[in-house]
């Protein structure tokens, strides 16, 4: 389902981390209005958070915010690649030298 101009925009500012205050503040309109667009955004969208409105938003306007994309990319690569590593415990080299404390007399 397709958003409204006023729900764009607000999607735009909650992508670039305003909170519904500053949002309202921005637009000159009510908080409350903030609110209510942003659930129904949430709606149009089957989105649970304001993080899954920004993620789709980024998906669905990639020329603005094609760094955001990149480094998303990036992101999901190193969780992919890292699934199989064992992360738990420090890679150690072949010889291990265990340090005892002095004794002062």
């Amino acid at each position: 389902m397709e958003l409204t101009a006023r729900e764009q925009t607000i999607a735009r500012l909650i992508t670039k981390g305003k909170l519904q205050k500053e949002i309202a503040d921005e637009l000159y309109i009510s908080p409350r209005t903030v609110c209510n667009h942003t659930v129904n955004i949430m709606k149009k969208w089957d989105a649970r958070s304001s993080i899954d409105i920004a993620r789709k938003y980024i998906v669905k306007n990639p020329k603005e915010f094609f760094t955001a994309l990149t480094f998303l990319f990036i992101q999901s690569m190193i969780i992919f690649n890292c699934e199989t590593m064992e992360l738990r415990r420090p890679v150690r080299s072949g010889s291990r030298t265990v340090k005892t404390a002095r004794k002062y007399e």
